[in-house]
């Protein structure tokens, strides 16, 4: 199961603090980036995703839009590419492979 997460931050006052709070928490626990602001993590299963979504909850910002995504393997793997292609990471490691630390 893969975990999404969408940033939409907003130009108000305050929100670049609490933005990159947010954004470090991603990079710190494991989240890659995969977009200008998207970020995707593993997850083992259902329950081990909706742990990562609450642990996300408490770095909430308050202003913008967070938007979570849950996939299974399956419907990730059906993604297609219009421009471009794999990165050099998953060209070398694969996309259906976990990595386990």
């Amino acid at each position: 199961m893969r975990v999404l997460v969408f940033l939409d931050p907003t130009n108000r006052r305050g929100t670049k603090m609490a933005y990159t709070r947010l954004r470090n928490f991603l990079r710190d626990d494991g989240y890659q980036r995969i977009g200008v602001e998207l970020y995707m993590r593993i997850a083992t299963n259902r329950k081990g995703a909706e742990k990562h979504i609450r642990r996300l909850q408490e770095y909430d910002p308050g202003t913008g839009v967070v938007r979570v995504l849950k996939l299974t393997e399956k419907q990730y793997a059906s993604m297609e590419y219009l421009t471009g292609g794999p990165d050099l990471q998953e060209q070398i490691v694969g996309t259906n492979v976990h990595i386990a630390l």
